[in-house]
C-alpha cells in the first residue's frame, strides 16, 4: 500500500486539536504515542461485550474474555517473531527490566557482573546498579564510538574480563542512534553472557524479531507503539523462562497451594501475579493489527525523511544538533540545543505555538551530560507527522533564535 500520512491522522482525534490557538504539533512520540480509533474502540468493545476476569472462572463471558486475552498474546508474540510462551505481560518497559534485576541472581545463583552502557535511560542502569549494592557483584559501564553507538571495542574487552549479563538500549531515546544489536548479541554468547535488549524505540518503529537477533530478553512498551499506558512486556527465549522462578506471587499464578508449598502455573503465566491489565493487552493487539496493516517498513522510510527534512532546515549557526551528521542515523529522533536559550525555556516558547516536544535530561542524564549539556529539547516523530508540521516548526525556531 501507499502510505499516506494525512489519510493516517484521521484514525487520530487528537490531532485536530488546537493548543494555544494554534493545530496541535505533536513531536514527543518517544515519550508516548497518540492512539489510533482502532485501539480506543478495541478497550471499548472488550468492556462493553466481554468484560470479565481471565483464566478463572468457569463462566461464558470469562471464557469469552480469556478467548480475546489469549488471542491477543499470540499476536503480540507474532510482532516479534517470538511464541506466546515466551511473552510476559508487564506494565512497562522499565518494570520488565526491574523484574529481569530482580530475577536473575536467582536464575543464575551467583553475584552477577552486569556490563551496560553510557547511552542507557535510567531503567536499564538503576536496576541493575542496585541489584549489585544489595547482593553483590560488579556494574560496568562501556562508553560510546565517535559514531554514537557503543564501543564494540571497549565492550569485547569488557565481556573477556568476564560477564553475565549484557543489558544494553537498542535505539538511544537522546541520539536517535541505533546499536548493533546483532553483533552485541553474538559477542555476548561468545562471551558466555546473557543478553538483555531495551528495545522500548525500537520496536514501534523498525522491523524487530527474535529470531534474526537470538536475545535472551527484550523488554518494550506498548504505549511507546499506539498502545494504552499501563502495557509492557518482557520477552524471555524458551529455554531460560522454562528454569526462571516467579518474581511476584499471588493469584493466577500458582495450580496448588498448601500450608507448607505451592507449585506454579505453567509458563508464561507463573510470571504474571494477579489480575492482569487485560483492557491493556486488548489494546495492545490492536495496536500491533493497525502498525501491521500500516507496514513498519513504510513507518521507517517515513520517519527518515522527516529526520531528514529538519536536520537540512535548522539553522547550524544557532542549533546544536546532537549525534550523528547523517540524518538517517537519528532513528526517528533529534536532540539539539538553541545557543542562549535553555531547552526548558525552548520547550515552553514551541508549546505557545501549539508544538509540543520534550525538554531536560530525557531520563538519561549520564549521556546528555557527555554531550556536554544537562539539558536538550527533543524532537521525535511517528507514523502521523508530516514535512508541513516540521516547516511550522522550523518557522517557530526561527523566531525563537531573534530571542539570543
Amino acid at each position: 500500500m501507499t502510505f499516506d500520512p494525512y489519510a493516517v491522522r484521521e484514525d487520530f482525534p487528537i490531532l485536530k486539536k488546537m493548543i494555544n490557538g494554534k493545530n496541535l504539533i505533536y513531536f514527543d512520540n518517544a515519550a508516548t504515542t497518540q492512539k489510533p480509533r482502532q485501539v480506543v474502540e478495541a478497550i471499548r468493545d472488550y468492556y462493553f461485550n466481554y468484560n470479565s476476569n481471565v483464566l478463572r472462572s468457569i463462566n461464558t463471558l470469562s471464557a469469552q474474555a480469556t478467548d480475546l486475552y489469549i488471542e491477543s498474546r499470540r499476536k503480540i508474540a507474532s510482532f516479534i517473531g517470538a511464541r506466546e510462551d515466551e511473552i510476559v505481560f508487564t506494565k512497562n518497559t522499565t518494570e520488565s527490566l526491574n523484574s529481569l534485576a530482580e530475577a536473575l541472581p536467582r536464575l543464575l545463583e551467583r553475584k552477577l557482573t552486569v556490563v551496560t552502557s553510557i547511552m542507557e535511560h535510567h531503567s536499564n542502569l538503576l536496576p541493575w546498579r542496585r541489584m549489585v549494592s544489595e547482593k553483590g557483584g560488579r556494574l560496568i559501564v562501556v562508553g560510546m564510538n565517535s559514531d554514537f553507538t557503543v564501543d564494540l571495542d571497549e565492550l569485547e574487552k569488557r565481556l573477556e574480563e568476564g560477564c553475565d549479563v549484557l543489558t544494553m538500549v537498542h535505539v538511544s531515546n537522546v541520539l536517535g542512534t541505533m546499536n548493533p544489536v546483532k553483533e552485541l548479541c553474538r559477542l555476548a554468547h561468545k562471551h558466555g553472557s546473557l543478553f538483555v535488549i531495551d528495545a522500548a524505540q525500537s520496536i514501534p518503529h523498525i522491523p524487530f524479531n527474535v529470531e534474526e537477533v537470538n536475545p535472551d530478553f527484550v523488554a518494550f512498551s506498548g504505549h511507546k507503539m499506539l498502545g494504552p499506558t499501563g502495557i509492557g512486556v518482557l520477552y524471555i527465549r524458551k529455554n531460560l523462562i522454562e528454569k526462571m522462578e516467579p518474581w511476584e506471587l499471588g493469584g493466577g499464578m500458582v495450580k496448588t497451594v498448601t500450608m507448607e508449598n505451592q507449585t506454579y502455573e505453567d509458563i508464561p503465566y507463573r510470571f504474571e501475579a494477579g489480575t492482569p491489565n487485560i483492557e491493556g493487552v486488548v489494546g495492545l493487539a490492536a495496536a500491533v493489527d493497525y502498525l501491521n496493516k500500516i507496514g513498519l517498513k513504510n513507518i521507517v522510510e517515513h520517519e527518515a525523511n522527516l529526520v531528514k527534512h529538519l536536520m537540512e532546515g535548522l539553522d547550524k549557526k544557532i542549533v546544536k544538533v546532537h549525534g550523528p551528521e547523517e540524518s538517517v542515523k537519528h532513528k526517528g529522533i533529534v536532540s539539539f540545543n538553541v545557543e542562549g536559550i535553555h531547552p526548558h525555556d525552548v520547550a515552553q516558547m514551541l508549546d505557545t505555538d501549539g508544538i509540543m516536544v520534550r525538554s531536560g535530561a530525557l531520563c538519561a542524564e549520564p549521556l546528555v551530560n557527555t554531550l556536554g549539556v544537562n539539558a536538550v529539547v527533543r524532537v521525535s516523530f511517528y507514523l502521523y507527522n508530516t514535512m508541513e508540521e516540521i516547516d511550522r516548526f522550523l518557522e517557530s525556531v526561527k523566531r525563537l533564535s531573534m530571542l539570543t
